[in-house]
């Protein structure tokens, strides 16, 4: 029950069996009031205050607090967000892989902690997040920051859902805006010209991105089971995250792709070079083992600078070049959907629906011609009659 102790004065019994005041032993020094209230867990919490109406509202409020399901201790709140991350949450994301684990990681050393780190949880307020988001956004692209932002704001619910503050002060924070990137796709040359340039151990994974769409980790992460050369078909399982060979991040990535002789000819060439790794790997590092990304990169930038391509040009490029090469043949968008691995048809129009033709005359006359058809139609059966 909620209730309020005078920590200056006690109340004893004098000679005369009497109730009287006498002073504490801490008489004059520190907060007077302690507010008291008993806890989820049936033990009593307390907080002093300097005036007895605050002690009786906060004690009040807890107990309210308890009975609703929405208490939060308040000592909880009083540890520092850098040790809740380090120490609970961080720990606790066993659900991400790898690539994301160290993107996290990142994001925490590099500009969450140098800028709350230190900040009790408790203090945290919505006024701190958009002075947060201002900081890094003069730093970072208007996708980073968001993408810093997901993590802070993941942290913070959790400490909701730990009951350490009562809301997440992330919620309601306006992020810049992100302008969508229009893709341009690289040339036939482009492509040409960064497969002669990549040290050849690498070569293949150029061609399997832009050949059949393959994402960077997909097509590190090809095996010899996993190409039919009598069908003519690759069937994507699984990739490499982390140096070792993981399942794919969603169901639609999974998918079964027709492959051109120029794709499959490649794959050949590469095997006859060079051994299958562990898991049957098809692309491999110089020790034989699944390729590490930090490594592949290095190489990869170092091929995008030997074919005088646009600095920044990345693996992803390829799939682009390939999605490209679709619309071009006049596939169905659901087929593309299907071949990129994409879990929705808005993903892939959102992406690539400006690469599909757009003629404002097109479909003129398509109306027009059922009409005049249902008309002929129904003169025919007039003069049959």
């Amino acid at each position: 029950m909620a209730r309020v102790k005078d920590l200056w004065f006690r109340t004893v019994k004098n000679a005369d069996d009497k109730l009287e005041k006498v002073p504490t032993a801490r008489n004059g020094r520190g907060k007077r009031w302690l507010a008291c209230w008993t806890g989820p867990d049936g033990r009593e919490a307390t907080k002093a205050f300097e005036r007895k109406a605050d002690a009786e509202r906060h004690s009040v409020r807890m107990e309210a607090d308890r009975h609703r399901g929405t208490y939060v201790d308040p000592k909880q709140g009083q540890q520092r967000l850098r040790e809740y991350g380090e120490e609970k949450w961080f720990p606790s994301q066993v659900h991400l892989r790898s690539n994301s684990v160290d993107l996290y990681g990142q994001h925490l050393r590099t500009h969450i902690y140098p800028r709350l780190g230190e900040r009790r949880m408790a203090t945290l307020t919505r006024s701190d997040m958009k002075a947060f988001v201002a900081a890094i956004s003069a730093v970072l692209k208007p996708s980073t920051v968001a993408t810093v932002y997901a993590v802070l704001r993941s942290l913070m619910q959790s400490a909701v859902d730990d009951s350490v503050i009562p809301a997440n002060p992330c919620s309601r924070v306006p992020l810049p805006r992100a302008e969508p990137r229009v893709v341009e796709p690289l040339s036939a040359g482009q492509v040409l010209a960064l497969a002669e340039a990549i040290t050849p151990r690498y070569r293949l994974a150029v061609w399997l991105g832009a050949g059949l769409g393959l994402r960077e980790g997909e097509a590190l992460g090809l095996t010899v089971p996993r190409v039919d050369f009598l069908r003519r078909k690759v069937y994507v399982r699984r990739q490499v995250q982390g140096g070792e060979l993981v399942e794919l991040k969603t169901r639609a990535s999974k998918r079964n792709l027709p492959a051109d002789d120029l794709v499959l000819t490649e794959i050949t060439a590469h095997m006859q070079k060079w051994d299958p790794g562990p898991h049957q790997l098809i692309t491999t590092n110089r020790c034989g083992r699944a390729v590490q990304r930090s490594s592949f990169w290095t190489c990869w930038s170092e091929a995008v600078e030997a074919a005088g391509l646009p600095k920044g040009t990345r693996f992803h490029d390829l799939r682009h070049f390939y999605a490209s090469g679709l619309i071009r043949a006049n596939l169905n968008p659901k087929v593309i959907q299907s071949r990129l691995g994409h879990a929705t048809i808005s993903e892939t129009m959102d992406t690539y629906g400006h690469l599909f033709p757009d003629d404002e005359d097109l479909g003129r006359g398509a109306i027009e011609n059922m009409i005049v058809s249902a008309i002929t139609e129904q003169e025919r059966n007039s003069e049959a009659k």
